[in-house]
């Protein structure tokens, strides 16, 4: 060995470096499979391009959340649909990805989201004969669930075309149609989503637990629901890529629309504009009268449910969240707040052993913004637990117009019951003119590649 001019060894003539240790991949594996959330493998993929790899393969995603399955990743931003939108594109309407902003913990995430994906869903297929636009449906595990009215038939807003797909990817699955025996048992529709289409198809949670390693590598399956309001019934369908086949789910028994009127005679295509989701179950709430519609994912079946609330709260003041052990948890708010203090009510529901289920007060969340004259919030979604609030100064929440408006979102969740700002955004439309949708995930580099 031969010392250099700067004082340090170097190798003498025939001599070679020692090679650098290797860590065996298959325990590098090991090592990361054991990092307990997303967000810490998203900054282990920082460290190198051969970690960035093998964390971004969707064999091994899958086994992490086999092992991780409670963690849904950081929550990166939330995305807003509104029915003001033009199809001329998402800015300036209140349509679109809003990243978190520092100093949010995982504000460097949502931005490289941002900036890698397409929130306008620019990579689906167009149709130049048709001036029918894609339209934003349903959000869930970092997919979307898009649908386009088909043009030149009679029911084109009723059974439309059915796009899943992954903005960051930039791919996307096309659903089959539903097959004409099912929709001919559909009449008599009534019109949602306001009134630009006569269905509501939604995402069910991915089954990680239903992928092996005999189809690691294969694109992670989904289930896609289809319901629609009928005068006589509640018609709903479910789709699985698994097999690619739609199927039938029986509408509850004796439902007839004119016997379970809201009161104030509201007619029924403006309740039950709010779909929740907790732990394998999806509801549709109307506290007023205490009916709840509860579409069971284990057992593929929908039913009607009696669970009086402790208050004849609006439907759009209430949000349903997955509890901590399995419970159901809701979230809610009084129309008026006397003395200009506003609090959130967090409730689970419980067993009425025997009898209906009941609310059970958890916890007073006291909020800072004062409602002496108006309300300045408003709840606008919850997913994994937490829920999303409005603030805007701009106009009372509750009675919001299309018009855009800036607006705060905050984030509270079922555990700590902490208020977090996100981040600030362009908002439109009110309770029932705007989709909004917590976005979890990893940062573009570990997102799946498939849909």
């Amino acid at each position: 060995m031969a010392r250099g001019e700067e004082g340090c060894v170097v190798a003498g003539k025939g001599e070679e470096e020692p090679a650098a240790r290797e860590i065996p991949e298959e325990i590098t594996d090991e090592i990361l499979l054991r990092l307990p959330s997303r967000s810490a493998l998203a900054r282990a993929a920082a460290a190198g391009r051969d970690l960035r790899a093998l964390v971004s393969s969707p064999r091994f995603l899958r086994r992490h959340r086999s092992l991780h399955r409670r963690d849904p990743g950081a929550l990166l931003g939330v995305f807003t649909f509104s029915l003001t939108r033009d199809g001329a594109g998402h800015d300036g309407d209140g349509t679109g990805f809003h990243p978190a902003e520092p100093p949010h913990p995982a504000a460097a995430a949502a931005r490289a989201v941002a900036a890698a994906a397409d929130f306008s869903f620019g990579f689906l297929p167009s149709d130049p004969s048709s001036a029918e636009e894609w339209l934003v449906r349903d959000h869930r595990d970092g997919r979307f669930l898009l649908d386009r009215a088909v043009a030149g038939t009679e029911r084109g807003t009723v059974f439309t075309e059915l796009a899943v797909c992954d903005p960051i990817s930039r791919r996307y699955a096309l659903l089959p149609p539903i097959p004409e025996d099912l929709a001919n048992t559909v009449d008599g529709v009534l019109n949602v989503f306001g009134g630009r289409r006569g269905c509501e198809p939604f995402l069910g949670p991915a089954d990680d637990e239903a992928c092996d390693d005999a189809d690691a590598e294969a694109a992670a399956p989904f289930t896609v629901f289809w319901t629609a309001r009928c005068q006589l019934k509640v018609a709903a369908f479910a789709f699985s890529s698994r097999d690619g086949r739609w199927r039938e789910l029986p509408s509850p028994e004796c439902f007839i629309w004119r016997r379970h009127r809201s009161p104030f005679r509201c007619p029924m295509n403006t309740v039950w504009n709010r779909r929740h989701y907790a732990h394998g179950r999806f509801y549709w709430v109307d506290c007023l009268t205490n009916r709840w519609l509860v579409l069971d994912m284990r057992a593929m079946s929908l039913k009607l449910s009696i669970i009086p609330s402790p208050a004849g709260y609006w439907e759009d003041h209430v949000a349903v969240v997955e509890a901590p052990d399995g419970k159901v948890g809701v979230f809610a708010h009084d129309f008026h707040h006397p003395g200009g203090k506003a609090d959130l009510h967090y409730y689970t529901i419980e067993d009425g052993g025997g009898g209906a289920p009941r609310w059970q007060l958890e916890k007073t969340i006291p909020l800072p913004w004062p409602a002496a004259h108006h309300r300045p919030f408003c709840v606008r979604g919850a997913a994994n637990g937490c829920l999303i609030l409005e603030v805007s100064e701009q106009k009372p929440a509750f009675r919001a117009s299309n018009r855009v408006r800036d607006a705060e979102l905050f984030k509270i969740d079922a555990k700590s019951f902490q208020l977090e700002k996100i981040c600030q955004a362009r908002c439109a439309g009110g309770a029932a003119g705007q989709c909004c949708w917590p976005y979890f995930g990893f940062p573009p580099s570990l997102s799946l590649p498939t849909v």
